[in-house]
């Protein structure tokens, strides 16, 4: 393989891992006009058997992968997909940095603060694949990256392994393949094949709990509830133990339902804390403490300086808008709503807080608009529905406002 070009454009210059089904390989790209070529890497799937529904797996699976990559800047973009013969292949975009196995080591404890910045990055990154009703199945220290700029991201989906284990299943190897995900880090509906979002929370909860305790997860007794036992382990605040506790639960109802009501109760409970080792990044975090302080003019200032270094990032000026709707600024915080949504049009929530401004200003038609926009991107909302319901009772529209509200109980 080593050598070999794949449709006269990838040559595979290394091999970077194998498993059971495929290997993965590292890759110049010749059609880019440029010395040295950019690398990519090629991960090739060796089915046992090609038939057309797993040829129709593959391609769906890969364009899940595409659209989640074309739209975050935290998950690999997927260049190509395709099948040659006997085998199908992915051509990823390569994560320049390190996985945080490097982070997360045996005998090391990370902090409190490190644990909660930690979960807080991550859950950003899931509540984009949560929205898009993904599960990742795979979360654990290999799989998650960081970039020499401090960014983490999200590799190594499970949605590849689903068409391994559809080959698997095909082929007769039920019991070691039902369950995708790794040992120590896979939740027991998941084990059996039932995934949930909140299975991702839990792989992310015993991710944590490796950091903070340094050792290994097989090491862990369990309760006679199927309880994971770790706190003893540990010296942090009654506030993280409980988060982190509910994460895990051996119930899959009695955690987090997904990314977005775990991080909301972060944020919560701890507001934003401040990173040590975030390189030129440290001083951004203190925005967002004078933020959780009330302290929103000075959050502001900190904003208008992380904006003259950094203007395309979309969350600062989504969180400047925030801070100036608090101090009743509602004009000023649209005009920094419609920045961010020019550098990210698909963020539900700018959207949603861009109606709640309009309709401080009494401007209900407009309101409704920004309403409208969030609902096309997150239609299942059901805080967007009933303020939208709102704002045609305010427009003396009745009927238009009793069907927000219905849908907002419906959902």
């Amino acid at each position: 393989m080593i050598g070999s070009i794949l449709r006269q454009r990838y040559k595979i210059v290394k091999q970077l891992g194998a498993g059971g089904f495929g290997e993965t390989y590292l890759a110049e790209d010749l059609d880019i006009p440029v010395t040295p070529k950019p690398v990519c890497v090629v991960k090739r799937l060796k089915p046992t058997e090609i038939a057309p529904d797993i040829v129709r797996l593959f391609e769906q699976e890969a364009q899940i992968l595409y659209q989640l990559g074309q739209n975050h800047d935290q998950i690999p973009k997927l260049f190509s997909y395709f099948q040659e013969g006997q085998q199908f292949y992915l051509i990823q975009e390569l994560i320049d940095g390190y996985d945080l196995t490097q982070e997360i080591i045996p005998g090391k404890k990370l902090s409190e603060n490190d644990v909660i910045q930690l979960l807080r990055d991550i859950l950003e990154i899931l509540v984009y694949v949560h929205e898009n009703k993904v599960i990742h199945r795979d979360i654990k220290p290999a799989n998650i990256m960081r970039r020499k700029n401090g960014k983490l991201v999200l590799i190594d989906f499970g949605l590849v392994k689903q068409i391994n284990n559809t080959i698997a299943l095909k082929s007769g190897f039920t019991s070691r393949t039902v369950g995708i995900g790794t040992y120590g880090y896979m939740p027991s509906e998941q084990g059996y094949g039932k995934p949930k979002l909140s299975s991702d929370i839990y792989a992310l909860g015993m991710t944590v709990i490796k950091g903070l305790t340094g050792i290994s997860l097989n090491t862990l007794s369990e309760d006679e509830d199927g309880e994971i036992i770790w706190s003893n382990l540990v010296s942090v605040s009654n506030k993280l133990e409980h988060f982190i506790t509910k994460m895990v639960r051996y119930d899959w109802r009695q955690r987090y339902k997904d990314a977005k009501e775990a991080l909301e109760e972060l944020n919560q409970l701890f507001g934003f804390v401040k990173l040590e080792n975030k390189s030129s990044e440290d001083w951004f975090t203190e925005r967002n403490q004078l933020f959780d302080l009330q302290k929103y003019e000075e959050a502001i200032s900190y904003y208008d300086q992380a904006i003259a270094i950094k203007p395309d990032d979309h969350e600062v000026w989504y969180n400047r808008g925030v801070a100036l709707q608090k101090l009743q600024e509602y004009r000023q915080a649209i005009a920094s709503y419609d920045q961010a949504i020019a550098i990210k049009p698909d963020n539900h929530e700018v959207w949603y807080h861009r109606g709640v401004a309009f309709e401080k200003l009494q401007k209900y038609r407009e309101a409704i608009a920004s309403y409208d926009k969030a609902i096309a991107i997150k239609p299942d909302d059901d805080q967007v529905w009933c303020n939208r319901g709102v704002a045609f009772e305010k427009l003396k529209e009745y009927e238009e406002a009793l069907k927000c509200y219905k849908k907002a109980i419906s959902i």
